[in-house]
């Protein structure tokens, strides 16, 4: 009897407790995420976009590459020269156009260029304008407007 009673005192705390935990969890979650500064947005215009394009962002110099063919529906390479940097990601839209979840994260080649194969859908309407979001460290954000091939 004595051990039944325990358990079900210990069920008690368990039932008052874990509610407890999950709000002071979430709170916690949300406070640090409201610490983290928003990240510092950069339109960066490219005209020749498999060369690459440099901003210069306080002292950090970061160049953006897109390999050429860009065709939708087959991949191509992006990559960001970004010194210093621990994560680098990028994801593509359309302007006034949802073109579903595209995120990609860059890793790191033997030289500390960030690279990874991308791939595009198709636009049913035709558009080949796209808007590279390059996301770094989540400190950085670049726009990097770019058409794609037929």
């Amino acid at each position: 009897m004595n051990l039944e009673r325990k358990n079900r005192m210990t069920n008690k705390w368990l039932a008052a407790g874990l509610p407890l935990l999950i709000v002071a969890g979430a709170a916690l979650v949300l406070w640090r995420e409201a610490e983290t500064p928003a990240p510092v947005a950069i339109d960066l215009p490219c005209p020749t976009p498999a060369a690459g394009c440099a901003a210069r962002i306080g002292e950090r110099s970061i160049t953006v590459g897109l390999a050429e063919p860009r065709k939708t529906l087959q991949p191509f390479e992006v990559w960001v020269q970004a010194p210093g940097a621990d994560q680098v990601q990028a994801s593509f839209t359309m302007v006034d156009m949802n073109m579903g979840f595209n995120l990609y994260t860059l890793r790191p080649d033997k030289d500390g260029v960030f690279r990874a194969q991308v791939t595009l859908p198709a636009c049913v309407s035709g558009r080949r304008e796209w808007v590279m979001t390059v996301d770094i460290d989540k400190t950085t954000r670049l726009a990097v407007p770019f058409s794609t091939e037929l």
